[in-house]
């Protein structure tokens, strides 16, 4: 390979440079043992203390078998696996403590054996001792202490020792520990719970129980390191220091889950190799990883010197700036990145902190009162706050930083902590440890993520002069159904809905000054009066800040403009059969069905959108949102994501069906529902209502949407198939009937059969009666009633069973004129009433309504169901042999359970 293809260390400080001014993503640090060595004993000083823990008896076989090895790699895991037979697992603990002591001089010679077998006092040492850092460490440390918190992700290491954590600690970030000596992951959720800076050992820890020494754990496959590396590095940059790359599991993990997914991911992979040669690094296994998407590799850098010079933030600059873990602190002066586009914003997209400098966007009404609140909190030294609510897309967000930027620049006595994304859960310790660095205004831009955890603490901060402040935005509907009530004494709302002329004008100016103007011919007045008017107009029914913005900058070009939107995104390729422009349809399908203005919570989530890929819900955080949310075209409200206005939405969907994807589109949202319910996703993923989408679109769409579902849940579930079912009835093709006779023989083929089967025969009994064939239809209603078959009967499938039934029979008479199974209508009619109430019954078959004194109300339910099996015992068993329904009923059918809800139903209205 030419030289040229890789970097050195030059170009790596500059990389890192970068990434530190940028603030884009998440930097992911791995350490192996390259850098700790400078301190550390080396693999064969290793090896040499495993052998003097092992009994006398077995050093002559000890020596022999690590003599045969010849790599000293290999002479350390032969070692390792000899010592732990010979003397368990604790002993090679005990030689692991002996080792990192070494590297700590409170720590005298001639003690250390002794320590080392007391877990504890280690523990100690490592709280209160001194210790000798390596070079490469402490740089990093001072590097990473400089970074915003959204920079700072977590540190993996192979190594067991406590260095990281020191140098890290001196440096001013809290850090803790995580060993993960086997598969034994965390899960991303459990990480989040983690209040300091997580350091992942993923070979073991120095005072845990247990390690990964042995060969054979140190290379056996991790799937559940897989899965939380997959979470952990998705749209992160990872940097790769001191590590030999050999094919242990964690670089199994990096190789198979997260290289060959990179673009997916969006994870880029930075690769600092000691060597100077290219041949020594890439014959092996990283090798095979030059040319990966994502990947660069830097030869010749040393850890001990990479975090110098260059990469080092300002010292003036860094002072006091160290956040705590998954938050950053709001610079008193925003620095505009190269990158900056200041009228990406006004396209749709989400703000950044340079769209919060003062000047550059103006401040609206709404974020006055917001301000002023924060400013009547921070005057009484804290215990309160306020929460921007309102709907999607009437600039909370940008609210938000301008406020929290605004304080930062004004009021110095006050620390100002941005939360990012995945930061931990907000405890009292938590509150107690950001309280004793001064007093601190948290700003959340999504506080449902955090509200049940301020009602759990609020005797910590709820006092006037508690010292801790909240700045605070959220969707009006997740911030009032969560814990917003609760938290009304202190926390005080502003709305964000709707302009002010004022607002108007001064947006209008701000256009102006960046040229954006959206018809060179108009005047700002007009512009502004044109954006007040539209504004007022949307006020009542929809979003109207970026609603309005929409209404003036496109108008009726805005269809045009989503046009190029979607033929853009169909370029980006996901999978073989599905784009980027297919899932970004997908989303506006749901929110144009289910939520145009996101006020509901059923648009598409996370999950839902990654399976529409056919991809695991985590790469949903990857290529996929992160490039919507470039190209301005979603936004979030709690775990779901929208369209950025419902106008837009609408759009897509006309264009979809315009250039002929639509099918596809709702097949696809249909069957990620389908996928993830296969896949036991949770309720809160949101599955179900892709799933059910079907219920909520006209025909043919509903249609799409049920086979989608159907493909999603594969061959074993009887439930979409039903749904399918129905979508055919509504379609009225003859398609239904088709497909109900194809599906009856089969039935007891599906897993879910007993719980689906009764709403199988309903479906199929309306798509006959639909059609004409009222008998049959009569039958496979009375069976959809019958004690035999499937779960037992409810008063919801029994209401639905009696309703086809009376519809079916009365069709029937009418057929024969008169002479087949009089009475059945009426029959039904008193059981749907003892069923569901007399309101349902008159709702859904009025026409068959009895007076008071008809003799038939004289009749005890059971009766009832005694003539109503008698009358359509020998349709049920004509219908169940004509269409293959595998059921035995003997010409007999039994109604007891029936009769049961209709007396439970009567004895409730008497009393």
């Amino acid at each position: 390979m030419n030289p040229i293809d890789f970097g050195d260390m030059s170009d790596l400080k500059i990389r890192l440079q970068v990434l530190s001014e940028e603030a884009d993503r998440p930097l992911v640090t791995v350490f192996g043992s390259g850098i700790s060595n400078e301190v550390m004993p080396s693999v064969p000083q290793l090896t040499d203390i495993f052998r003097a823990y092992v009994p006398s008896t077995g050093l002559a076989r000890f020596d022999e078998t690590v003599a045969e090895a010849q790599d000293p790699g290999l002479k350390y895991q032969n070692a390792a696996a000899m010592l732990t037979r010979m003397n368990g697992e604790r002993a090679v603990m005990r030689a692991i403590r002996t080792a990192v002591l070494q590297a700590c001089p409170d720590v005298l010679e001639k003690d250390v054996e002794k320590v080392a077998q007391d877990e504890e006092r280690c523990r100690a040492y490592m709280r209160t001792g001194n210790w000798h850092l390596p070079r490469g460490y402490q740089q990093f440390a001072k590097f990473f202490a400089s970074l915003d918190g959204k920079v700072r992700g977590p540190i993996i290491t192979t190594n067991f020792d406590p260095l990281i954590e020191v140098a890290l600690g001196q440096a001013g970030v809290t850090a803790v520990p995580i060993p993960i000596p086997t598969d034994a992951s965390p899960t991303l959720q459990q990480l989040q719970e983690v209040v300091a800076q997580p350091v992942l050992h993923i070979h073991g820890y120095w005072t845990g129980r247990s390690s990964s020494n042995v060969l054979t754990r140190i290379t056996a496959d991790r799937p559940g390191l897989d899965d939380v590396l997959r979470q952990l590095l998705s749209n992160t940059v990872v940097l790769v220091v001191g590590y030999s790359g050999w094919l242990d599991g964690f670089m199994k993990s990096l190789r198979s889950q997260v290289l060959s997914k990179a673009d997916l991911l969006e994870t880029e992979v930075l690769w600092a190799a000691y060597e100077t040669d290219s041949s020594a690094v890439t014959t092996g296994t990283i090798g095979t990883l030059v040319g990966a998407p994502g990947f660069t590799l830097y030869l010749g850098v040393d850890g001990h010197e990479l975090f110098t010079t260059e990469v080092e933030r300002d010292q003036k600059e860094a002072e006091g700036t160290v956040s705590p873990f998954g938050y950053s602190r709001v610079p008193r002066t925003l620095v505009e990145p190269a990158s900056y586009l200041p009228g990406a914003f006004a396209e749709g997209s989400q703000p950044v902190w340079a769209d919060a400098a003062p000047g550059r966007w103006p401040v609206l009404s709404s974020t006055v009162s917001l301000e002023q609140r924060v400013a009547e909190c921070l005057r009484t030294d804290g215990g309160s706050g306020a929460v921007a609510i309102g709907p999607l897309g009437e600039g909370k967000s940008l609210a938000l930083r301008q406020v929290a930027h605004s304080v930062a620049s004004s009021q110095p006595e006050w620390h100002v902590l941005w939360r990012e994304p995945g930061a931990p859960t907000v405890t009292k310790e938590w509150l107690d440890t950001v309280r004793a660095a001064g007093k601190t205004l948290i700003c959340v831009d999504e506080a449902d993520l955090i509200m049940d955890d301020l009602v759990a603490t609020q005797d910590v901060w709820a006092t006037e002069g508690s010292g801790i402040a909240f700045l605070l935005a959220s969707h009006d509907r997740l911030w009032w159904q969560g814990a917003g009530s609760a938290l009304r004494p202190w926390i005080d709302a502003i709305v964000f809905h709707g302009i002010t002329g004022d607002d108007a004008k001064n947006i209008a100016l701000t256009w102006q000054g960046l040229d954006l103007l959206p018809d060179g011919n108009q005047g700002v007045d007009a512009v502004a009066e044109r954006l007040a008017a539209s504004a007022d107009a949307m006020a009542a029914t929809s979003n109207t800040l970026f609603g309005a913005v929409l209404d003036v900058r496109y108008g009726a070009e805005l269809g045009a403009r989503v046009e190029d939107l979607v033929r853009k995104l169909h370029e980006i390729k996901l999978t073989d059969s599905v784009d980027l422009g297919d899932v970004f349809g997908g989303i506006c399908v749901m929110q144009h069905a289910l939520d145009k203005d996101g006020n509901l919570g059923t648009g598409a989530s996370r999950s839902v959108i990654a399976a529409m890929a056919g991809l695991d819900p985590v790469f949903a955080n990857g290529k996929i949102l992160q490039t919507l949310g470039r190209e301005a075209a979603v936004t979030f409200a709690g775990n779901r994501v929208y369209c950025r206005h419902p106008s837009i939405a609408a759009a897509v969907v006309d264009y979809l069906h315009r250039e002929g994807t639509a099918e596809k589109v709702h097949q696809l949202v249909g069957q990620a529902g389908g996928e993830r319910l296969m896949k036991n996703g949770t309720p809160l993923e949101g599955y179900r209502d892709a799933y059910l989408l079907y219920r909520y679109l006209p025909v043919p769409q509903s249609v799409w949407a049920a086979t989608g579902a159907v493909k999603g849940t594969g061959r074993k579930i009887l439930e979409s198939r039903v749904s399918l079912l129905w979508a055919l009835r509504q379609e009225g093709r003859q398609r239904a009937s088709t497909y109900g006779r194809e599906l009856a023989p089969r039935l007891k083929e599906y897993d879910d059969f007993p719980g689906a089967v009764r709403a199988f025969l309903v479906e199929f009994s309306i798509s006959l009666r639909d059609e004409g064939e009222a008998q049959t239809s009569a039958g496979l209603a009375a069976l959809a009633l019958d004690d035999r078959f499937g779960y037992a009967l409810d008063e919801h499938r029994a209401g639905y069973a009696l309703v086809s039934l009376a519809r079916s029979t009365a069709a029937l008479h009418a057929q024969t004129r008169g002479q087949a199974i009089e009475g059945a209508p009426a029959l039904c009619y008193l059981l749907l009433e003892g069923v569901r109430g007399t309101e349902d019954a008159l709702k859904f078959l009025r026409r068959h309504h009895l007076p008071a004194d008809h003799e038939l109300r004289q009749l005890s339910s059971a009766k009832l169901c005694g003539r109503l099996a008698v009358m359509l015992g020998h349709a049920a068993a004509q219908a169940a042999l004509t269409t293959g329904v595998p059921v035995e009923t003997h010409g007999t059918l039994l109604f007891n359970t029936l009769g049961r809800l209709a007396d439970r139903h009567h004895g409730r209205t008497q009393q």
